[in-house]
């Protein structure tokens, strides 16, 4: 049976929410950003709880990491209420996404291998420095990629005019 649309962009929060815990940006701003992604329009904080089944006190801690990873960006709605929309595509949020894990953990952990693996010669050292570094070479070159596309992209939308 179809599911409904309103049960679809609850499971896309749900699978989005575990996607964000596997990439340390945590659950509650996952399931944040996915409410924001789904949207056809900006939200304020008050919606976005109504989406997730948050309380606003955990909202505004998610709405904050991703403003900082510029994922989203607040806006000024009727009034003094504040209104939220997305900053980037899903493919420049991952590519986001990855130069921080990059950073984060794959860089640190390589140069802490390296070090070890000068001082130790055991060669499953030297392999998981190897691993490591293709890793992150791997996932470079998909930054890389998607750049290329986007500004491919906006070269052949201005040929064509």
């Amino acid at each position: 049976m179809a599911k409904t649309m309103l049960e679809t962009e609850k499971d896309f929060i749900d699978r989005t929410g575990k996607m964000s815990k596997q990439w340390g940006l945590g659950e509650p701003a996952g399931r944040v950003w996915a409410s924001l992604l789904f949207a056809e329009s900006s939200l304020s904080q008050r919606e976005i709880a109504e989406k997730t089944g948050y309380s606003l006190s955990l909202v505004s801690p998610s709405l904050k990491i991703l403003e900082k990873l510029n994922l989203i960006r607040s806006i000024r709605g009727e009034g003094r209420e504040k209104l939220y929309e997305l900053g980037m595509s899903f493919i420049e949020a991952f590519n986001v996404i990855i130069k921080r894990y990059l950073e984060h953990d794959v860089y640190p952990l390589i140069k802490q291998l390296d070090s070890i693996k000068e001082k130790d010669k055991n060669p499953k050292l030297s392999e998981l420095t190897s691993e490591y570094k293709k890793l992150g070479t791997y996932l470079g070159w998909f930054e890389k990629m998607t750049y290329m596309k986007k500004v491919t992209g906006e070269k052949i939308k201005r040929l064509l005019g």
